[in-house]
């Protein structure tokens, strides 16, 4: 039997199919049922890998949303108290964007409209009550 030519001295097993090196079992390496040399295996496992390089899958780029969207959810407070709705659009327009905001913005509105009945609630109880007056106007 002919000696391993990477380790004079211990039996070969087997030729590498590649350069014809002998080679003994711990230079041995198997790809695919053929017999390669340590440096040969290597070469083939770097060809292969440079060859066909790995895909990485990158995430969707998002763009930003226009902080112009909350002006639609802020300014119906003043004007009504119809928040809810400015909420509700600007939610719709930017979900796709950046959900975190879009949610923020409907939450806002929905507050800010609670917020704007309850100041109503309070300002007509306050003139039924008589502790708040509107000069011209008097309630019987």
């Amino acid at each position: 039997m002919a000696d391993c030519s990477y380790h004079p001295g211990k039996d070969a097993v087997g030729a590498c199919v590649s350069c014809g090196k002998m080679v003994c079992l711990a230079c041995r390496t198997e790809l695919q049922e053929k017999v390669y040399c340590q440096p040969c295996a290597n070469k083939l496992f770097v060809a292969k890998t440079e060859a066909q390089p790995a895909k990485v899958e990158t995430a969707p780029v998002q763009t930003g949303v226009s902080g112009a969207w909350w002006l639609l959810v802020i300014l119906p407070f003043f004007f009504g108290g119809w928040s809810w709705i400015g909420g509700l659009i600007a939610w719709a327009a930017t979900k796709s964007r950046d959900p975190k905001k879009a949610h923020s913005m409907l939450i806002w509105g929905i507050v800010l409209s609670v917020i704007s009945v309850v100041i109503t609630i309070i300002f007509i109880a306050l003139l039924t009550l008589g502790y708040l007056s509107i000069e011209g106007m008097e309630f019987e």
